[in-house]
């Protein structure tokens, strides 16, 4: 159990409420932070420094977008209808691969950029339907599917020189540990082993979101648990919880200056308008920095 004099509170950075927040991320080419609301369909960035803030509008359900791993400044973004390359300057969209929505039942969700530099990301029912999802790859131009009957896919990250990939499914309550392919074309196949590392107790809610942290150890969002968690990444032993004043809290990176800076994502979804008066900063992101406490 985590120690109280452990126990730290995040504090409101962007005042901007979303529906349903998702997919944080920093991009140090320009000192930004970025993120999603996947169901009004918007990326949203923040500039530290200057403090701005900026939304775009997008055709399709949005959970995701990533700096490409190419540095030309461009993003990749995971949409309902597929992938697309995002340019920020022109607002231009260009599609480079397409998923099937099965009429506007499936969507994407949670991804990032494994260290080779392909995306993973998942897909999973409009309604959160049991094992309607996967987890895929997309690889050399092409899709890839690397877990398939997943409910509701999160938190996929790869921790430095280490042999596994950690992967959440959120209706499991699960966070798993599986062994990377050895070899670049070996794709996971159905029935692939994994180990559970932990799961979580349904007094922190639900695990959502999840990072690296710069201590190396697994920094997971909690859905419904209204805090960050931080994991042992071998153990599984909680060790740190950062208390954020919103219910449902999605999703979180590190970043700033330093690296010490841990950004926060939240929903107003799921929430009704009595918990919505009581956590009035549900679907604003939050901000908490490792060195400074505060």
């Amino acid at each position: 159990m985590v120690m109280k004099n452990n126990l730290k509170e995040a504090a409101v950075l962007v005042h901007t409420e979303c529906l349903l927040g998702e997919g944080m991320i920093w991009s140090r080419q320009d000192g930004s932070l970025y993120w999603v609301d996947i169901l009004r369909k918007r990326i949203h960035s923040y500039h530290l420094e200057s403090k701005k803030s900026a939304c775009w509008d997008l055709p399709s359900y949005v959970s995701k977008i990533v700096p490409w791993p190419d540095g030309s400044g461009r993003f990749l973004v995971a949409m309902q209808r597929g992938l697309a390359v995002w340019t920020k300057e022109t607002q231009d969209l260009t599609l480079i691969a397409e998923l099937d929505s099965m009429d506007g039942q499936i969507r994407t969700n949670d991804g990032g950029i494994d260290p080779e530099g392909n995306f993973w990301f998942g897909t999973m029912h409009m309604q959160a339907l049991s094992g309607q999802g996967k987890l895929m790859r997309f690889r050399n131009g092409v899709l890839e599917t690397v877990i398939p009957e997943v409910t509701i896919p999160n938190g996929i990250v790869w921790p430095s020189n280490s042999p596994y990939f950690y992967f959440i499914d959120t209706y499991t309550r699960e966070i798993r540990r599986y062994v990377r392919p050895a070899a670049l074309d070996k794709i996971i196949k159905a029935g692939n082993a994994f180990s559970t590392l932990l799961r979580v107790p349904e007094e922190l809610g639900m695990p959502d979101g999840m990072c690296i942290g710069p201590d190396g150890h697994l920094w997971v969002a909690h859905w419904g648990g209204f805090a960050v968690c931080k994991w042992h990444i071998e153990t599984g032993e909680l060790l740190n919880k950062i208390e954020v004043d919103a219910p449902h809290v999605t999703s979180c990176c590190f970043g700033g200056p330093t690296g010490s800076d841990l950004f926060i994502s939240t929903a107003r979804e799921g929430l009704t308008d009595e918990q919505l008066e009581s956590f009035p900063d549900s679907g604003k992101v939050f901000h908490f920095n490792l060195s400074e406490g505060k």
